[in-house]
């Protein structure tokens, strides 16, 4: 929630051109000294899938690390960082024994426990930390001159961060600097990216804003188009007489089948793999498909701050635009088939493994 008396910092002027001072450099294993963090302690405060998945992995590479949790918490987090063996103070008492503080909690949460636990019990010198940049961009977070302020952000879920790490991998990831008190900020966030896995295949260094922006615009129309595309062939399927199962089929899992052969070779080598009949389809059809208009305007939205406006209002009016729209697409005949296809699924791999 917005505390009394502070202001969205919402830019709807033209921000300008994006990142004129870095060179968006992709570092990995061998670029990255990880030894700044070897004698540094790193609180994680919020230990839901990505705070359980990076606290895990950075201790797993020889980096100190304690959970800041609240006693009894709703969600767990106290008992399941203890589980972990995790060292587990009061959040308050994690930010005062820690170097390097990294926030976790869900992007609404943060600004009133920062608020109440963080911001006065941060010690002059150590650094910030966060996996996004929405509070800090948009002033919901203002952090004190005197310390450090960056991002660490491994682009993937925090099970797949987990997973990806112990197969000798990583997920993708960007380093951002906001504040740089100690003259170190950029190495510590690249210990942090390497310690979490993500210089094993790549991290790039990019501004809060692009980070941020880059990323709401992201779930904006890549994840909400591609989600949005599933439904409405389910639906014209259906509509049109094909069988339920045939449409859901087509609509969500015949995706699974070409996502990792593009991210391996590229879409063009999709194509060239694919028949004659789908590349046609794709290069004269696909288009038609896009309107170009809506994303330009989804991006305009996006860089001037439009969008987080409208979110942080939803938000605070207690999200009854996302809890109604939760209501109907529950209700829909796609998810109520998909619920049933899926208990059949899981009935059956018993089965077979019984």
């Amino acid at each position: 929630m917005v505390a009394e008396g502070k202001t969205i910092n919402t830019n709807l002027d033209s921000p300008g051109p994006i990142n004129p001072d870095l060179s968006g450099r992709i570092y990995h294993d061998e670029d990255v000294d990880i030894s700044i963090l070897k004698k540094k302690t790193i609180a994680v405060i919020g230990y839901g899938s990505q705070g359980r998945a990076q606290a895990t992995n950075m201790r797993d590479s020889g980096i100190h690390v304690i959970v800041g949790a609240s006693r009894g918490s709703t969600h767990g987090d106290w008992a399941r960082a203890k589980n972990d063996k995790f060292e587990v103070k009061t959040i308050e008492e994690a930010v005062r024994a820690a170097d390097v503080v990294h926030v976790l909690l869900p992007d609404p949460a943060q600004p009133e426990v920062y608020r109440a636990s963080i911001h006065a019990n941060l010690r002059k010198g150590s650094t910030l930390s966060f996996s996004h940049g929405f509070n800090v961009l948009y002033g919901l977070i203002q952090p004190p001159p005197y310390v450090d302020v960056v991002l660490f952000v491994p682009n993937a879920p925090g099970p797949l961060v987990r997973e990806l790490y112990l197969k000798g991998s990583g997920a993708y990831g960007c380093v951002c600097v906001d504040q740089d008190v100690t003259g170190k900020a950029k190495q510590i966030a690249l210990a942090m990216a390497k310690g979490v896995g993500s210089t094993r295949i790549g991290t790039i260094e990019l501004s809060s804003r692009e980070e941020t922006e880059g990323d709401n615009f992201e779930e904006q129309v890549l994840y909400g188009g591609t989600l949005h595309l599933m439904r409405a062939v389910f639906n014209v399927l259906v509509e049109n007489g094909y069988p339920p199962s045939f449409a859901y089929s087509k609509a969500i899992r015949s995706l699974r089948s070409i996502v990792d052969v593009i991210d391996e070779v590229g879409i063009e080598g999709y194509l060239r793999r694919a028949s004659r009949t789908a590349e046609y389809a794709v290069r004269t059809r696909g288009p038609r498909v896009i309107n170009m208009k809506e994303i330009k305007e989804i991006y305009e939205e996006t860089s001037r701050g439009i969008f987080a406006k409208e979110w942080l209002l939803e938000y605070m009016a207690g999200m009854p635009v996302v809890h109604r729209m939760r209501r109907t697409e529950a209700e829909s005949g796609m998810e109520t088939f998909g619920k049933k296809a899926r208990r059949e699924i899981r009935q059956s791999a018993k089965k077979d493994n019984a």
